[in-house]
């Protein structure tokens, strides 16, 4: 028995609900089935039996979704640009960016740096280091010109001014040992040397085929496919589904609308503002959209912080016996609708060696980000590689 022949057993003196509703029903289940659950290490709260639902629980909950938006039916709103208040702020920062110039340039430059917070051992001392890498990327306008990028091991430091003086009270070690906890990734306790100055550089030129970018989360796409994208939400989101039909994807291929929700690379992309404005508005109306308010960043800039897809976890990085709860979230430029930091993993409880609140790992575009017509060049030192950067 499918979900509509239980509901109607249900509901024998109703009228079959709309296709809109039962749509709009099936989407938020499938969201709810398929939010990103991201796991640090371990799991003290036991989230994974809320993956062994079988298919009658599943009917269950389509049911429920479809009753309970029968019975509001007048309320309902358009499923994709009806944003709830919450996220008025995206509307309004679209409103704000559409006015924005075009950029101009020969490169766009993405200049990425990588951070992530370890807990460390060392002379009997136990603190927080911070590990930190950086990848720049120039994208030529002409898709004839090769793709050029450096990468360098920033450094691995002491985190805080409290975990300075806990390492030199362990007499200022070069090699530290990574704490080992309960439940933690296998290897994950590997040693750890400090460095101070950037090191380990390597620098790139190769050509992509027919000037693809390197990113193809939404698609092998160009920098003319990005500059034909068009300013009008509703006809973004058609655009999307043909990207989203045609995608190429080793892994199983994902709803239509869990795609909308991952139209927010869009913001980390370079295209016309007009356009990064449609995205704001696509994603401001779906359901997995949240705008938590304003935040400063880990580089300390003001930013406004949102979730486009539910994502928390744990980590048994921290604590000795326990795991600390996180959240992952995207902060973006209150002024550009441009991403700052995504992947953002912040503590939202305190534990031994973190306290909440605090910036656990995240990607940051640091601010030379942007159109750029200064040809890059190869640093002094680099090692040379012909294979493109991540």
């Amino acid at each position: 028995m499918d979900e509509l022949s239980l509901l109607a057993r249900s509901l024998p003196d109703a009228s079959p609900p709309p296709a809109e509703v039962v749509e709009k029903a099936r989407a938020l289940l499938s969201a709810a089935q398929h939010e990103p659950v991201r796991l640090g290490r371990a799991n003290r709260r036991g989230l994974a039996w809320g993956w062994t639902l079988g298919a009658a629980a599943t009917t269950i909950a389509v049911v429920m979704a479809v009753v309970t938006l029968v019975s509001n039916v007048t309320a309902v709103p358009a499923p994709v640009l009806a944003p709830a208040a919450g996220n008025d702020a995206l509307l309004r920062l679209a409103d704000q960016i559409a006015k924005l110039p075009d950029e101009r340039g020969a490169y766009w430059r993405r200049p990425l740096l990588n951070n992530e917070l370890m807990r460390v051992r060392a002379g009997g001392e136990t603190f927080n280091v911070l590990s930190s890498s950086r990848i720049d990327l120039w994208q030529p306008r002409d898709p004839g010109d090769p793709v050029q990028g450096e990468q360098w091991q920033q450094f691995v430091r002491p985190a805080t001014e409290a975990d300075k003086r806990a390492w030199r009270a362990a007499g200022s070690p070069g090699t530290v040992q990574r704490v080992c906890t309960p439940g933690g990734m296998p290897g994950g306790c590997a040693k750890v040397q400090l460095r101070s100055k950037p090191s380990q550089c390597v620098y790139a030129r190769a050509a992509e085929p027919g000037g693809v970018l390197g990113d193809r989360r939404l698609g092998e796409l160009t920098l003319a496919d990005l500059a034909a994208l068009p300013a009008d939400a509703e006809q973004l989101r058609e655009k999307l589904r043909t990207y989203w039909k045609t995608r190429k994807d080793s892994q199983p291929k994902v709803s239509f609308e869990e795609f909308l929700a991952d139209s927010s690379h869009l913001l980390e992309l370079p295209v016309k503002p007009s356009v990064r404005a449609a995205a704001l508005r696509l994603l401001a109306g779906l359901p997995t959209t949240k705008v938590r308010g304003s935040i400063t960043d880990p580089l300390g800039r003001a930013g406004i912080e949102v979730t486009f897809t539910k994502s928390e976890g744990f980590t048994a990085d921290f604590g000795t016996d326990d795991v600390a709860a996180q959240r992952y979230t995207t902060i973006l430029d209150p002024r550009t609708g441009t991403v700052l930091a995504v992947d953002v993993a912040i503590a939202v409880e305190s534990t031994e060696g973190l306290a909440k609140g605090t910036f656990m790992d995240y990607q940051a575009w640091a601010p030379e980000a942007g159109w750029t017509s200064e040809r890059p060049e190869r640093p002094r030192g680099c090692r040379f590689s012909d294979r493109p950067l991540p």
